[in-house]
């Protein structure tokens, strides 16, 4: 069996790892928010659209740190991508339903 060494004094970017949790966090509460008003029939009330709110923030507070861990030196950016990524579809998806009229 072949053994590998890896010579490199890159880590993964905490930025980027916190820009991946918080788009995961953005992307279920926003999942949730539009099943519970799905389930209501539209009519879910102000409960609802506080979550849509502070998922539409923790998606803008994601982004932010998904660009800051890209902007890191000798950082791996698999995980500021992710990041970025998620909390893009998080505001896409915001952006589709101000678009449609939800």
């Amino acid at each position: 069996m072949r053994r590998r060494y890896k010579f490199t004094d890159r880590n993964q970017s905490k930025q980027g790892i916190v820009s991946s949790v918080i788009g995961m966090m953005a992307l279920l509460l926003t999942g949730s928010m539009v099943a519970a008003a799905y389930l209501e029939y539209g009519e879910a009330g102000k409960l609802i659209a506080v979550l849509g709110f502070l998922a539409l923030l923790l998606s803008l507070v994601g982004l932010y740190h998904g660009f800051r861990g890209l902007g890191e030196e000798d950082t791996y950016k698999g995980f500021p991508y992710a990041g970025c990524v998620l909390n893009g579809l998080v505001l896409i998806a915001f952006a589709g339903i101000y678009m449609l009229g939800w």
